[in-house]
């Protein structure tokens, strides 16, 4: 009886060295985040006529994939020679973003990637006054307070990294790309919130996030251990060794 529990207990062993060297396994934590935007304040010490401020959150399906989503508050107003325009309105955004990063090196803290999000603007804009100027002459008129909703497309190639356990900071390039300004077709507002100027089909710039991260559980993810090639000679101080060849479980023979 003893022998056959010993007998057992080494096939275990060895089925267990056997899985071993056939996948390695690391584990990694899925996080949730929360964070906002910083480059909005910055932006309004350059531009005073925008305002704008944003939040977003994401929580990771696994090691490589996330779910996101932002929220963002803006207004805009200009006075120009020809007219006076101003819009304000709130955009959301939902998307996913991919890690590049493997999860044995990202360990749940590091990510460079590529996200893509549908974005919807809900905005307000109104021109009081707009100069204008044709064969017969010259004259002002103005846009009435009018709401539209705008739809647009978002690219955004980023980094992030984990400054300290719970807080991480990243950035990230943004390319969007306008679907519909909600205005109709020969009517496009000066700046539509979240997007940008909707006088142009793409708008490009970047945005860079301050977030707080919880993890909420710890996956284990299989990563696909080096093999040596079977043909591969094996040296030994630098000299070859003929005869000696190694298989893929590491066995010589």
């Amino acid at each position: 009886m003893v022998r056959r529990t010993c007998i057992f207990s080494i096939s275990l062993l060895l089925l267990a060295q056997t899985v071993a060297i056939s996948q390695d396994t690391v584990t990694v934590p899925l996080h949730v985040r929360a964070g906002f935007d910083l480059s909005g304040p910055v932006m309004k010490l350059v531009n005073k006529d925008l305002i704008s401020y944003g939040v977003a959150a994401s929580a990771d399906i696994n090691s490589s994939l996330a779910v996101t989503a932002g929220f963002r508050y803006s207004s805009f107003s200009s006075s120009e020679v020809i007219y006076d325009f101003s819009s304000r309105g709130l955009s959301i955004t939902a998307g996913t973003d991919y890690n590049f990063i493997k999860a044995n090196v990202s360990g749940g803290k590091y990510y460079a990637g590529i996200g893509i999000r549908y974005g919807l603007s809900f905005y307000s804009e109104e021109a009081p006054m707009i100069r204008y100027t044709n064969e017969w002459g010259a004259g002002e008129t103005y846009l009435a307070l009018e709401r539209h909703t705008g739809h647009y497309l978002e690219i955004t190639p980023g980094v992030r990294t984990s400054l300290f356990p719970g807080v991480t900071i990243g950035w990230n390039l943004y390319m969007r790309l306008l679907i519909s300004a909600g205005a109709g077709k020969d009517l496009k507002p000066v700046w539509m919130p979240g997007y940008g100027p909707g006088t142009s089909g793409m708008s490009t710039g970047a945005e860079y996030y301050i977030s707080f991260s919880i993890p909420y559980r710890k996956i284990k993810v299989f990563i696909k251990p080096k093999v040596r090639d079977s043909g591969e000679e094996e040296t030994e101080g630098g000299q070859e060794v003929p005869g000696t060849v190694t298989s893929g479980s590491g066995i010589r023979f």
